[in-house]
């Protein structure tokens, strides 16, 4: 009898592994989502205390093979319970997500990531879980005021002293996750991305929102030159997946060890900024600060702070850490992620931006940005001013036009007012000065030592018609209009008019008693600075003023009610 031949064997079944916070952070959700489209994989556990939200927060569309575990990570038993079966754990840094429970404080965060982290672990060992990979930021090795240019993960150890409280967490777990490898058989492997960004961002968007709209926002803190490495969230669940691929196939030269993540195309952080700005409707800021200047200020709040017994676990804008970031330059070598973990950007960095910036309708209501987009447009010094010329020189936009007017207006300020000479002989001696150098001019031949010269033709000096008319124009109006409110206080019925004429004698006859050349000077400085710091306050001076309306309307109607009845009546 013949015998059969044996039929191929079935494929072996898929493997299935974890996500931690995969629904909770912009990482974690792209990351499962990769899993799921990667095939690889036959089920991808998200391990994450989040409740579920109403609306999903954007991301990635959801798979089916992707199921929820609603698991405390002070929980032992549901954390072994929950990995039964997983090949894999892709721990996502749990200091970004938005847990349930955390409140913020120290405390809360310690607990859920440095305390989760051992549990997590503990439980990857019970659950026989083979492989785990971490993904934590580059921060860990750049939170201190010095250039990071082009590090390696042998050049960049641990600062001695932490900046903030996050970056100290994020160390601690990722010192925990490289001490598990190889204990009860995990093999462990860390991730380093440099400034994680992608759609539906809620840390460094929110963080470039929250600086376009304060007061900060018109300014370039530092030179403006330094560089940064950012990283696209699609590049770096891409980097989860070959890291894992590594763990597998090559474990002994890529356990134990940390890998920066890039997207390898490093800018200037002011450059990312800008566009992120532009695309929220706001404006390039072109006034740079000394970043020395805030790095005092903030470490000077930061003392405070502390002395009064605040811890600052967040970033606020005025934070040495912020300081650092915005002027410092910080860049990163990806080439032992590229030579061991096969690991190479999917998604370039231009292309990276422009998906981010498609988002910004989707995140203008948890950013806050529908609300303040009419504030991050032209501002109301700028409408003020005309939004000409006028504008960008007395609200420093073009720094060189500003100093030269500046320092052209300080010349004639000297020379008529300040000089021993009567205003008479100042305008002469500059009529004179004026007609020389004219004169010189048109006889000076059309090009000098290669230097064309050229000639100020005769309609420089003429003014046309329409100007004239129109200046003409003016006088009369401000005529009649003066004609006009005389009239009206002469009928004796409009109050609030005598009120502002005598407010406007008054602070006449108060300014006679100072000298003409001191009533110059103040009215000189105070263009170049009462409008810049209108715009850069605009909201707080807009209710600082609504707020003494308010007062001074409730003084008012007290007043009014306060005085005998025949004079209400006469005011009525």
């Amino acid at each position: 009898m013949a015998t059969a031949e044996p039929g191929p064997s079935p494929p072996a079944p898929k493997p299935t592994c974890a996500v931690t916070f995969g629904r909770s952070t912009l990482l974690g959700r792209y990351l499962a989502a990769a899993l799921a489209a990667s095939g690889r994989w036959s089920a991808v556990a998200i391990l994450d205390p989040s409740p579920t939200s109403p609306s999903p927060p954007p991301g990635p569309p959801a798979s089916h093979i992707v199921y929820h575990h609603d698991v405390d990570f002070s929980d032992p038993a549901r954390l072994v319970s929950a990995l039964a079966g997983a090949a894999a754990v892709f721990h996502v840094d749990a200091t970004t997500a938005a847990a349930s429970g955390s409140d913020g404080s120290f405390l809360s965060l310690h607990r859920l990531a440095v305390e989760g982290t051992r549990r997590l672990l503990a439980a990857c060992r019970a659950a026989g879980v083979g492989r785990v990979v971490y993904t934590g930021s580059a921060d860990v090795v750049a939170a201190v005021a010095r250039d990071v240019i082009n590090a390696d993960e042998d050049s960049a150890p641990y600062p001695d002293k932490f900046g903030n409280a996050m970056s100290e967490l994020r160390a601690q777990v990722e010192m925990m996750v490289l001490g598990a490898d190889g204990v009860d058989g995990v093999r462990t492997c860390v991730l380093r991305p440099s400034n994680l960004f992608g759609p539906g961002d809620s840390s460094l968007v929110r963080f470039v929102a929250g600086y376009a709209r304060s007061p900060l926002g018109k300014f370039v803190i530092g030179s403006g030159s330094n560089m940064s490495d950012f990283t696209y969230v699609e590049n770096v669940a891409h980097a989860n997946i070959c890291a894992e691929q590594a763990l597998s196939s090559n474990a002994a030269s890529v356990a134990g060890k940390p890998f920066f993540v890039t997207n390898d195309e490093p800018m200037e952080t002011w450059e990312f900024m800008n566009c992120m700005m532009e695309a929220m409707g706001c404006q390039r800021p072109r006034i740079n600060l000394p970043a020395k200047m805030l790095l005092f200020a903030a470490l000077f709040s930061k003392m405070i702070h502390h002395r009064l017994g605040f811890q600052m676990l967040s970033t606020p804008l005025l934070h040495p850490d912020t300081i650092y970031f915005l002027s410092c330059t910080r860049t990163f070598n990806t080439s032992r992620a590229r030579r061991l973990l096969g690991y190479h950007p999917i998604v370039s960095l231009e292309d990276g931006i422009m998906r981010t910036l498609g988002s910004f309708s989707e995140l203008a209501d948890n950013l806050g940005l529908s609300r303040k987009q009419g504030s991050c447009g032209s501002s109301k010094a700028d409408k003020l001013l005309g939004s000409g010329t006028a504008a960008d020189i007395l609200l420093w936009r073009d720094e060189k036009r500003t100093f030269s007017f500046v320092t052209v207006l300080f010349l004639l300020f000297y020379w008529f007012l300040l000089s021993d000479r009567t205003f008479v002989s100042s305008a002469a001696k500059f009529l004179l000065v004026l007609s020389l150098a004219l004169f010189i001019h048109g006889v000076l031949p059309s090009e000098v030592f290669g230097f064309t010269v050229e000639k100020v033709t005769s309609d420089h000096f003429e003014v046309s018609h329409s100007a004239l008319r129109n200046s003409l124009m003016c006088v009369a109006s401000a005529w009649n209009g003066s004609f006009h409110k005389l009239r009206l206080l002469a009928e004796g019925e409009d109050w609030s008019l005598l009120l502002k004429v005598f407010a406007f004698l008054y602070s006449i006859k108060l300014m006679l008693n100072f000298q003409f050349r001191f009533l110059m000077g103040l009215v000189l400085a105070s263009l170049f600075i009462v409008f810049i710091v209108y715009e850069q306050c605009e909201e707080e001076i807009d209710s600082l003023v609504a707020n003494a309306s308010v007062k001074v309307k409730w003084l008012t109607d007290r007043v009014v009610r306060n005085l005998p009845a025949f004079l209400k009546a006469y005011i009525a």
